[in-house]
């Protein structure tokens, strides 16, 4: 790679707005309305072949530069590249306006360049695989001619939308890519859609993340797409702190808005403070606020909802790449391990309960606002019961002593 290309994930990790968010608003209004609204970091969604035109992009970069806004990324028209079908002239056509994207994208100094990738059912052929790859690696050389990044998004209905697909393409990638000018865009909406763990997806990825998108997923009614962050049930304490790990530089908001921009001042509002708590982490972890999600599973341990408890707390452990995930670890073991006593199964519940005991234990007396000593000594009372019973007794135990984890120097459990 050209030492002067430029760097995806540059900055501070910081919210930005892709101009699909507010469609059908005309792309050459977004920025102004953009920067109204606090955004100064874009991506531009282009939603027709006229906006592919130089032009255009010229206009654009005047009115960004008016607004006091930067194009970070370029995200291509979908239905203009289908690339790989049998229709040889859709293709010339498709790669004639790919170069106009990346010549879009030069023009406005905007470092990535965002595309769907193929379609499933275009690569649904025996070589269909190999045909797909073939032409991320002359699309990625084309985008590096002009020192551009080409990004390949995780979409539900396209190429890369599985932990399994997106683990293939990183394999192929470390040999076709050595120079590493092909990179990710990451959706944990399409992941969700997908029905694909974000977290195991996102570390599929690695290192080549460059560009996130920011869309909500509500699981109660699944027609409701591309919601506002905070809108939905995506774990995005988690999530951010998981994108954290491994891509600094803007996050773009994808959800669609319309015109009712006041959801997305709301939806800024949520997610903001836990950037900020992201990004003033303290060197020693325990000095921290608790993470919104480790603060939910403690509020649904203390009202005995312990494997409701180890999901969302398992969220966290998965995103913290920490020493203190083996405090998250320990709390959401203990709870799963009450949750096996009180159904009867005393092994379960014992090897779970030592196991947590032993984690938490690494974190005395007092850590993010835990009474981390209290726990560990109530909880191993219950295991020394637990024990002394025996699996045959198991129902004499007395559920009244599991112990409630509660905030140093308060008697209120969180909430």
């Amino acid at each position: 790679m050209d030492s002067d290309r430029p760097h995806a994930a540059a900055g501070n990790i910081r919210l930005g707005l892709s101009s699909g968010a507010l469609y059908p608003t005309p792309t050459d209004e977004v920025p102004a309305l953009a920067a109204r609204h606090g955004f100064r970091d874009l991506e531009i969604m282009l939603q027709t072949p006229g906006e592919y035109d130089p032009g255009f992009a010229r206009m654009i970069d005047q009115r960004c530069r008016d607004a006091g806004c930067r194009v970070h990324s370029v995200h291509l028209w979908h239905d203009a590249h289908r690339l790989l079908t049998p229709y040889a002239r859709r293709t010339r056509e498709g790669l004639a306006l790919f170069d106009r994207g990346i010549e879009w994208a030069a023009l406005l100094g905007a470092p990535i360049l965002v595309w769907h990738g193929a379609n499933k059912q275009d690569i649904a052929t025996p070589d269909g695989w190999q045909r797909f790859l073939d032409a991320v690696a002359e699309r990625g050389a084309a985008c590096a001619a002009a020192n551009r990044m080409l990004t390949l998004e995780n979409v539900s209905w396209c190429a890369l939308a599985t932990v399994r697909e997106v683990s293939a393409f990183s394999a192929a990638l470390e040999t076709m890519d050595p120079d590493r000018v092909i990179g990710y865009t990451f959706d944990p909406f399409q992941a969700a859609e997908a029905g694909a763990n974000p977290f195991m997806l996102l570390a599929a990825m690695g290192n080549r993340v460059a560009n996130v998108h920011l869309s909500d997923l509500r699981q109660a009614t699944p027609g409701a797409r591309h919601l506002l962050p905070g809108e939905g049930d995506l774990p995005w304490s988690a999530l951010l702190r998981a994108v954290h790990a491994i891509y600094q530089g803007p996050l773009m908001i994808e959800g669609v808005v319309a015109s009712d921009l006041h959801r997305l001042d709301q939806s800024r509002a949520f997610i903001e403070p836990m950037l900020e708590s992201i990004t003033n982490q303290r060197e020693d972890a325990c000095c921290d606020a608790l993470p919104p999600g480790v603060r939910e599973g403690i509020r649904l341990f203390n009202a005995g909802q312990f494997y409701a408890c180890h999901e969302v707390i398992e969220h966290e452990w998965h995103a913290e790449r920490r020493p203190i995930r083996r405090l998250y670890q320990g709390i959401l073991q203990i709870g799963v391990g009450f949750h096996h006593a009180l159904a009867g199964n005393q092994r379960g519940a014992r090897l779970l309960l030592q196991d947590g005991i032993e984690k938490v234990s690494d974190f005395l007396p007092v850590c993010l606002g835990i009474e981390t000593d209290l726990l560990v000594s109530q909880a191993r009372s219950c295991l020394d019961r637990l024990i002394e019973l025996g699996p045959d007794r198991v129902q004499a135990w007395d559920a009244s002593s599991i112990p409630r984890i509660m905030p140093f120097g308060t008697e209120d459990t969180p909430r």
